[in-house]
Formats: C-alpha cells, structure tokens, sequence
C-alpha cells in the first residue's frame, strides 16, 4: 500500500485548501477484519512487554510480520 503525502504550502506562498479527493484519498484505509490466533500465554506476556518497551503496539508488530511474510 503506498502513502501519499499531502503537501501544503505556507499562506504567505499563494496557499490553496486541499481538495477534498485528496484528502479522502491519502486517510482512506483498507476494510479491517479481525484474527484471532492462538498461542502460549508467556509468549503474549513477552510480546506485550517488548512492544511496550519498543513503544509499539501488537497490532503494529504483527501487521509488520504478516506484510514481511507476503512480502
């Protein structure tokens, strides 16, 4: 999935709003759904805590493993 990134220029630069099919298209996400996956409760306990200690959530680390594994 590639990201735009919405460029915006000072006021005092001739500043025009973005349009509004801009916008839609840079925060529109893909449908969501959930997994539920089993597996050893210290495991969870130890992902939850590197993820903490990494500032990351699950959710993030998880994405990142499946999108490597498809990658």
């Amino acid at each position: 999935m590639t990201v735009k990134k919405l460029q915006i220029k000072k006021r005092d630069s001739g500043h025009k709003p973005p349009q509004t099919s801009e916008l839609t298209d840079i925060v529109t996400e893909e449908e969501k759904v959930r997994l539920n996956v089993e597996i050893a409760k210290s495991k969870r306990q130890a992902l939850k805590a590197k993820a903490v200690m990494e500032g990351r959530t699950v959710h993030e680390i998880i994405n990142r493993l499946v999108d490597e594994y498809l990658g």
